[in-house]
């Protein structure tokens, strides 16, 4: 398989790995931090946060991983640019 196509396929997967997981963790998180008393209801749902949490961290990995996989595309071009994207 081509390395370009391959890397496209990866950043599809972070794409969406990264969509689903910020909605999913933005209801798991939404009704608990936009209360006027967020800290009762944090410490009420603590497994819903930690869930919620986690995903937020892996939405974050994926963001972060989606330059890294196109820097070398992005290099053949125009490294100064592709620095900058």
């Amino acid at each position: 398989m081509n390395t370009n196509q391959k890397t496209a396929r990866i950043v599809g997967v972070l794409f969406l790995t990264a969509m689903v997981t910020g909605m999913v963790s933005a209801v798991f998180l939404g009704s608990i931090l936009n209360a006027p008393d967020y800290l009762i209801n944090v410490s009420a749902n603590e497994n819903q946060v930690l869930i919620g949490m986690l995903l937020e961290l892996i939405c974050a990995a994926a963001v972060v991983g989606i330059p890294v996989m196109m820097f070398p595309i992005f290099k053949k071009h125009n490294e100064a640019l592709a620095l900058v994207l």
